[in-house]
């Protein structure tokens, strides 16, 4: 019995009070090496066509951030160690100027890290791609680092920037390669859930991007999704209640709690309700209104988490009021209403959250043509307001972005860039689609959001990109034009939408894989673009082979490089009146129907 004995003593771990305690051993992190990899190909960038897999050189890493950070889980202290890097890294140039590229996959070490046709992007990976267009403009990482006059646009190369990459584990800055295609095709692929009950009523869906579930409203009951399965789990069967109208359906992680605000007539004394994420149990219906009367948008508010509780904050459409609702694991209470008209402004259209302290938190509302910054405290009394930046158009949808400035959408299709800490205007932008107003909005909440470098926007059968840092739209055409609420994943690069049936619908844009392309035209290309031959002075007969690429280094000269080409086809290369032809002559076995090279008048190459 010596083991009891020790424990009645305290001596064997530490579960009894009194037990001598001893401070954890922390292992340093490993030093990163900060020797840089180079291409395979040396000095030599490669020229390219088609389809390819090509190795990256470095050809801009600014100091390398190592960060050893420690929290305590439960009784355990956890260590974590960092080494964020950004990077230019250069692939290719591509033969043909100002075409079209896309970036398919990308390797780190040889492991697949982004997956365009899957997909999948590896969590915390943050890039842009480039193909190198005469318009191309600078990348917001490197003038974030190096200043606007000291970055140049990089144009004619196929780069990528990588944004705080992680290399820790891999102790020096890996090996990057890619697979690259020209004119690839991206195509919208629409996955309906599989369900077996209910339908969710208007947009009440709450997409829980981090953890792959989705919650659906219909009003009366709760349902559980898993995004990634594409199938519903569970059905939280509500009990009756005496409401009609809810609005701001919102999921606290910190909590694993559900809330909304409900009324009975839809215009006044709405009423927060607190609802267990895990069992669909009613915790608590509050006896106080969030607010008294006015007509709250089912998409003018979000939530924040803190530690141990969260807040809702919101507004009003009908009486432009604002007001904020707090909530812990078993309780929820409306704390702050401002009066109607708040500040003077007699439009509110939305409100996005920004920077979340221990203590307090900012958010941000689109109020007439002014971004108006307000500061609520964890238990949600209001702490202060100010007007951040004031445009002449109003206002219609903000996004907080990574690095604390904001971008805005107003009624006029225009989107600003907004210095979070000054309010300066850092660009303004026309973009191909405009934001609704509140109440007809499909857009999600920015909340329900979690964007990374663009905006996503459908509408009319096209797919819009806005890119935060730049405000430069991009487009993919064949969406479905019948648009419902939609939320966007940049992580992931998916979208949550549902059907007309209410169903709930999963979007991906899937990059083609590049299909074999014909040999006749990477000639042409060839000769065109790398040999400086007009389009009218290159012919190809009788060529009907496909290849899937082409990566070349043109430095040997474009006519040594289609004589290496040539010869596996038996395709013969000659000059005839100014014209250079490539021709394979059509046979019937051994006997030739149509002889390639004319006797007199043809000059031969190959």
């Amino acid at each position: 019995m010596s083991g009891l004995a020790d424990l009645r003593k305290g001596t064997v771990g530490h579960w009894i009070q009194g037990g001598t305690t001893t401070a954890p051993t922390v292992p340093e992190a490993s030093p990163i090496q900060t020797s840089l990899p180079t291409s395979a190909y040396g000095q030599t960038i490669p020229v390219v066509w088609g389809k390819c897999r090509l190795p990256a050189a470095y050809i801009w890493v600014p100091p390398i951030v190592t960060v050893t950070e420690t929290h305590m889980e439960w009784w355990d202290q956890i260590t974590t160690t960092t080494s964020d890097m950004s990077c230019r890294l250069r692939f290719a140039r591509p033969l043909v100027p100002d075409s079209t590229w896309t970036m398919r996959k990308l390797y780190c070490n040889g492991t697949l890290i982004y997956d365009a046709s899957q997909g999948y992007r590896k969590k915390g990976l943050k890039f842009r791609f480039y193909s190198g267009l005469s318009t191309q403009g600078q990348d917001p990482t490197m003038v974030a680092e190096e200043g606007e006059s000291n970055v140049s646009a990089h144009r004619g190369y196929l780069d990528i920037v990588l944004t705080n990459f992680d290399i820790q584990g891999f102790g020096a800055p890996p090996v990057f390669e890619a697979e690259w295609i020209q004119d690839a095709a991206s195509t919208h692929d629409y996955d309906t859930f599989q369900t077996y009950s209910g339908e969710i009523a208007f947009g009440q869906m709450i997409p829980v991007w981090d953890q792959g579930k989705l919650f659906g409203f219909d009003n009366a009951d709760v349902y559980l999704y898993s995004i990634y399965a594409t199938k519903q789990y569970f059905s939280f069967d509500l009990p009756g209640d005496a409401f009609t109208t809810y609005s701001c359906f919102r999921y606290s992680r910190v909590l694993d709690r559900l809330v909304y605000l409900a009324s009975f007539g839809g215009v006044n004394n709405w009423k927060p309700v607190l609802i267990d994420g895990s069992t669909g149990t009613v915790i608590e219906t509050s006896s106080a209104s969030a607010i008294a009367s006015g007509v709250i948008p089912e998409q003018g508010g979000c939530l924040v988490d803190f530690n141990t509780s969260a807040l809702v904050v919101g507004f009003t459409t009908s009486s432009d009021q604002i007001f904020s609702v707090m909530l812990t694991v078993d309780d929820i209470t409306p704390v702050y209403q401002s009066g109607t008209g708040w500040e003077g402004y007699s439009s509110i259209q939305c409100v996005t959250p920004g920077a979340v302290r221990g203590s307090d938190a900012d958010f941000y509302f689109c109020a007439d043509g002014d971004l108006v910054k307000v500061t609520f405290a964890s238990q949600g009394q209001l702490l202060a307001t100010s007007v951040l930046a004031s445009f002449s158009d109003d206002l219609r949808y903000a996004i907080y972005d990574d690095d604390g400035d904001l971008v805005v959408w107003t009624d006029a299709g225009t989107v600003s860039r907004v210095d979070g800490s000054t309010g300066a205007v850092e660009y303004t932008k026309t973009v191909p689609y405009q934001i609704e107003t509140i109440g007809l909005r499909d857009l999600g909440a920015p909340d329900l959001q979690r964007l990374t470098e663009e905006l996503y926007f459908t509408t009319g059968g096209t797919s819009y990109f806005t890119d935060l840092k730049t405000g430069l739209t991009r487009s993919i055409t064949g969406a479905d034009a019948s648009v419902n609420a939609f939320f966007y994943d940049g992580v992931t690069d998916t979208g949550i939408t549902k059907t007309t049936l209410s169903q709930p619908r999963r979007i991906r844009l899937v990059t083609g894989t590049g299909d074999s392309r014909l040999l006749s035209d990477f000639l042409e290309d060839l000769m065109v673009h790398g040999a400086g031959y007009d389009q009218s002075e290159v012919e190809t007969i009788n060529i009907d082979d496909v290849i899937d690429g082409a990566v070349i280094d043109i430095t040997a000269g474009a006519r040594d490089i289609a004589r290496a080409t040539c010869e596996p086809y038996s395709i013969a290369i000659f000059e005839r009146s100014g014209q250079v032809i490539f021709k394979r002559a059509l046979t019937d076995g051994s006997f030739a129907v149509d002889q390639s090279v004319s006797s007199t008048g043809d000059v031969l190459d190959q």
